[in-house]
């Protein structure tokens, strides 16, 4: 009754992904607190410069009358809910935003509502947005996907157990070759136990992180969340580790 009555709602969005179809309207898929992945179209003003809302980390709050049954429900009045302003100024946030957006946009599918992750999301932009950059923020962005899509790897690391095996997704007592030798198995296990407090005072050098980050999307890749040869925005960020 309520979709057949059309009533209009405000509706919050995280920013996945938009294609222009003309120079007044496009089309931004959302990852929305009530409704999950979403497509809407929108009238943009380039007087009003509203186009600008749709960029990466950017949560947006917009009217519309949504209908599940719609593959595109047409959205208006959208504003934004968090100022986003140092992500947009600072290369290396912006690199990021870019990266990570990419890659929720290629796990995040049309039937996930988890207004869980949502939540998870929002509070992890915003500390990102607040805090002082920290390259280790986007190794620990992937880690935290991991736990929300049932797939985190189990952190038993121990003298008895120092090797971290990919396909097993846990630490065990040999090693696992297809990781490089100098892959720095400690300071992973610290990551895996860590929580958004702390990560923008850790500190991890460029090649660990290279090659936490490699591991992570590896994984990710084992479990069919992402095809990592298809990440675009990883070649970007490679130039702004440091």
């Amino acid at each position: 009754l309520f979709y057949s009555l059309g009533m209009s709602q405000r509706v919050e969005g995280l920013y996945l992904r938009s294609t222009k179809i003309n120079h007044n309207s496009l089309i931004a898929e959302l990852f929305t607190k009530q409704f999950g992945r979403v497509s809407f179209i929108f009238s943009i003003s380039s007087k009003k410069n509203k186009s600008f809302l749709f960029q990466p980390f950017h949560f947006i709050e917009f009217s519309t009358a949504y209908n599940p049954e719609k593959k595109i429900n047409r959205g208006s009045k959208p504003e934004m809910v968090l100022p986003i302003l140092d992500i947009i100024s600072d290369i290396r946030k912006t690199g990021y935003a870019l990266l990570i957006t990419e890659i929720l946009n290629k796990i995040i599918h049309k039937e996930d509502k988890n207004e869980y992750l949502f939540s998870a999301l929002k509070t992890m932009i915003l500390s990102f947005e607040n805090k002082k950059f920290n390259p280790v923020f986007g190794v620990f962005f992937i880690k935290q996907l991991l736990y929300h899509f049932g797939v985190q790897p189990i952190n038993n690391y121990s003298s008895t157990t120092p090797f971290f095996i990919v396909s097993d997704g846990r630490f065990a007592a040999t090693i696992d070759n297809s990781l490089d030798e100098k892959f720095p198995y400690e300071i992973f296990h610290q990551l895996l136990g860590m929580k958004i407090d702390n990560v923008f005072s850790f500190e991890i050098s460029t090649l660990n992180r290279r090659l936490i980050m490699e591991t992570l999307l590896r994984y990710m890749n084992y479990h069919d969340l992402i095809n990592t040869d298809k990440l675009n925005s990883i070649k970007i960020l490679q130039s702004l580790y440091d």
